[in-house]
């Protein structure tokens, strides 16, 4: 019986892997032999690009690549990136998302809105746009949250996005 975590050979991209869950996952990947991809969004302080950074030390002659998953140029871009270096894609994880808790009293149309962009909409536009690259096989895995099945106060938001993935 083959090993089901042996990734060896398999080109891996995990959105929002400059830390967090996204960070861990793509190092798992990389220990377990995947060739992979770290993604971060440009943030004013470039903390997340040290971040990425930070996790690429931990794996081998992994991809870097800045990425805002709500801008389908920049999505369309780094799928063209992986298909040039790696070849293609074997397994897309979505692992981007914010959150942003206020009451929907207080909340305004835009930081709702800017929740959903990224957690529901930046999901589909990664996908959309990874369907040119991947391999026969591959795999895409969406994470969502517990909180897309019973929301949380103050989250409408979040837990809108979330339940939608689900």
């Amino acid at each position: 019986m083959s090993d089901l975590l042996d990734f060896t050979g398999k080109v891996v991209l995990v959105t929002g892997s400059s830390r967090g869950i996204g960070a861990e996952m793509i190092k798992v990947f990389g220990k377990r032999g995947a060739h992979c991809v770290v993604n971060y969004v440009a943030d004013g302080q470039g903390q997340n690009k040290t971040d990425a950074v930070n996790v690429a030390k931990e794996l081998n002659d992994p991809l870097v690549i800045e990425c805002d998953v709500t801008q389908p140029e920049q999505v369309e871009s780094m799928m063209m990136e992986i298909g040039d270096k790696r070849g293609g894609l074997d397994i897309l994880v979505n692992n981007s998302g914010i959150i942003s808790d206020r009451t929907i009293k207080k909340m305004p149309t835009e930081e709702f809105e800017s929740v959903v962009r990224v957690n529901l909409t930046g999901t589909f536009t990664v996908t959309q746009k990874a369907a040119a690259i991947l391999r026969n096989g591959g795999r895409i895995v969406n994470l969502s949250s517990v909180s897309g099945q019973m929301g949380l106060f103050g989250q409408a938001n979040y837990s809108s996005s979330k339940a939608a993935i689900i």
